[in-house]
Parts: C-alpha cells; structure tokens; sequence
C-alpha cells in the first residue's frame, strides 16, 4: 500500500473530482458534533477557501481573525481517505476547543488506521518546523480519535482553561 501526503499551500490547491468526493461524504456534522466546513460547498469555494487560508499560514496574507493553519490531505492508493491539519499558533479558544492538530476520515474509510497515519506524518510536520509542544483535545466517547492521539504518544493532561470538562479529553505531546 502506498501513503502519499499532500501538502496543501497557496496556488497548488486542486479539488479535483476524488478529494471534493471525499469533502461531501464526510458529514456537515459528526456524531460528535464536529463539523466539515467544506460540506455542501461547490469544488472552487472549497478551492478559494483553502488557498486563503494557506496564504495566511505561509504569510502571505496576514489576518487578525485567523491563526496560521496548514491544511493536508492523505491519499492511499491514489485516493485521499482523510484530512488534517496543523495550526501553527493557538489562541486561547483553540487552546479549549480543539488544539493543534486535527483530521477527518471519511466514514467509508474509518476504522483502517488512516487518521493514526495522518497524525503521525503532521507531528512530524510539525517538528520539523520547529515546533517542541502539540495539544489536541476529543470527546470523551470518540473511542477512535482517543486511540488516534495515544497510539501518536499524546498523555491526557488536565487544561488549566477549563479544568472541570469532564466531557473532553486534552492531550499534549513533547516533540
């Protein structure tokens, strides 16, 4: 089986028929309520999204309202299975909410190991950008995205910004 990681970044962007597939199967929302900004959107204001905001994670762009955010895509075979991504500052909503990497498999790929793959290859992300410290959060029943983070080395720590969530598990991970 051959893994092949996209890197999306401004101008490279090309939702073509397999990925924009992919973006409508998986739903608008979740049964964890996580929801796919993309869902519903035609394939150019998918592409016009992205690249906006590649431009702000290359800087090219810079914006107050946004946090830099690369966004990549893990094909199998040719096909893309899922999606992630790496914010690569948090603010204090992200730091409650969601962290700094997260992804999506599509549901008729769950349950093969995709988004552990996925989330391996963005830790390594990154790390090579020089990052020392990842944290990630999930609900508590999301059996899956919870074995994501642990077989990734996260550790479940309490968050200082919402300490008695006991709906939410946080992680962090030394790199």
């Amino acid at each position: 089986m051959e893994y092949l990681l996209l890197e999306l970044r401004p101008y490279m962007i090309d939702v073509n028929d397999d990925l924009y597939e992919m973006l409508q199967e998986i739903p608008y929302k979740d049964e964890f309520d996580q929801t796919n900004e993309f869902y519903g959107k035609t394939k150019q204001q998918i592409k016009d999204e992205i690249n906006a905001k590649m431009k702000i994670a290359y800087s090219l762009n810079l914006s107050r309202n946004v946090l830099p955010n690369e966004t990549y895509v893990l094909y199998v075979d040719g096909k893309p299975v899922c999606m992630g991504g790496l914010r690569l500052r948090l603010n204090n909503f992200l730091k409650r909410h969601s962290g700094n990497i997260w992804y999506k498999t599509r549901p008729s790929q769950r349950h093969k190991g995709y988004a552990t793959i996925l989330a391996k290859l963005i830790c390594e992300r990154a790390k090579d950008l020089g990052m020392s410290e990842l944290v990630a959060q999930c609900d508590v029943n999301n059996v899956g995205s919870n074995k994501v983070l642990q077989n990734n080395g996260f550790k479940t720590y309490v968050n200082p910004l919402c300490p008695d969530w006991d709906d939410t598990n946080f992680y962090k991970k030394k790199l």
